[in-house]
């Protein structure tokens, strides 16, 4: 996984300034919501997540361990935190912690929120093309400013 596509997203406390490309990124998502029902919004950025899964598969991991490493070290490559992943009664419990925090300006809510569809989608299209099937959808169980709890399973 050596192409971070999540790096024009990553915003590191040292950055005195926003770049280009994360102040359009900011733009986009308050557009996304301000112009859409929420239940649209959360599926547009699900969708954006869909998209970024399908450019970094994991058919390469065969695993549960290769697996769950590929996608840390994806989390790693893109400054979008880390996965704790156990199975559970029915399916697959994901902590996902150290989420970005919010671009300066940006309201820090909605940023969660569209953190959270984005990791959703990711998600989704992973562990459906592990065998997981698209009826089967990611759903938040928990959440606080840095970190999501997700259930994948029925």
């Amino acid at each position: 996984m050596s192409k971070p596509m999540l790096m024009p997203w990553r915003l590191d406390a040292s950055e005195a300034g926003l770049q280009p490309p994360v102040m359009l990124a900011c733009h986009m998502v308050d557009e996304a919501w301000e112009v859409a029902e929420p239940v649209q919004a959360q599926a547009f950025f699900r969708a954006i997540g869909a998209r970024i899964a399908r450019a970094y598969p994991l058919s390469e991991a065969h695993s549960n361990d290769e697996i769950f490493a590929a996608m840390n070290a994806f989390w790693a490559e893109s400054g979008w935190g880390r996965a704790v992943l156990r199975f559970a009664r029915g399916g697959l419990q994901i902590e996902h912690s150290d989420l970005p925090l919010a671009p300066s300006g940006m309201d820090e809510g909605r940023w969660h929120e569209t953190t959270v569809a984005v990791l959703s989608g990711i998600y989704d299209h992973w562990l459906g093309q592990l065998g997981g099937g698209a009826s089967i959808r990611t759903r938040v169980i928990g959440s606080s400013e840095r970190s999501v709890e997700f259930f994948y399973g029925a």
